[in-house]
């Protein structure tokens, strides 16, 4: 029993020491507006911490939609309710944080974000993320 005990601590401890240090990420703010988000072009380090703080302003609900940049993201625990199905949903006037890790990317990919609620299907409602 002790053995077994053992052979799991050993075998957790990796994971641990692994654990992002999320004091020490960087803040990136998207705002969603009437028009379009704020900013359109976003840079990330491969591999980078980082605190997305998104802000719809706008008199109605938006999304911020990129399945495989939150695929490969890796994101906070307590903070995988805000992503689903590749997307953040926010109604008007709601905020929402993530924690994440940027995706492990080759520097220069890009991973094009948007909205795809109905309305904004015909407005330049895009955006990019720029990997550093």
């Amino acid at each position: 029993m002790k053995t077994l005990v053992l052979a799991l601590a050993v075998l957790a401890a990796p994971a641990a020491a692994q654990a992002p240090n999320w004091t020490k990420a960087q803040p990136i703010s998207i705002t969603m507006t009437d028009h379009g988000f704020i900013p359109r072009r976003i840079a990330v380090q491969r591999n980078g911490l980082y605190v997305l703080r998104v802000t719809n302003r706008s008199g109605k609900g938006h999304n911020l939609t990129q399945k495989a940049f939150f695929a490969n993201a890796r994101i906070a625990r307590q903070d995988r309710g805000w992503v689903r199905d590749g997307q953040i949903v926010l109604d008007s006037g709601r905020r929402a944080t993530v924690h994440l890790q940027a995706p492990a990317t080759r520097r220069g990919g890009t991973y094009e974000f948007s909205s795809t609620t109905l309305a904004d299907a015909d407005d330049d409602y895009k955006g990019v993320f720029v990997i550093r």
